[in-house]
């Protein structure tokens, strides 16, 4: 599922093979905040279904870069 340009999914997620720049986050609606906030475009969030932040977002780009 997608919202213009941000992909949407759920299940697991390996953070050694990720290669984009990514934070946790307690909701989808955070990851946008954090990514306006550091100047950041949100590309992707993955619903882990984890109980202590369970959305994982990634962006494109690095923070600085």
């Amino acid at each position: 599922m997608t919202d213009g340009d941000i992909k949407y999914s759920k299940g697991k997620f390996d953070p050694i093979n990720k290669t984009r720049y990514w934070l946790p986050a307690a909701s989808k609606e955070r990851c946008k905040k954090i990514g306006k906030k550091r100047g950041l475009r949100l590309v992707e969030t993955i619903d882990t279904e984890a109980e202590v932040l369970p959305i994982i977002c990634i962006f494109e780009g690095y923070p600085d870069e």
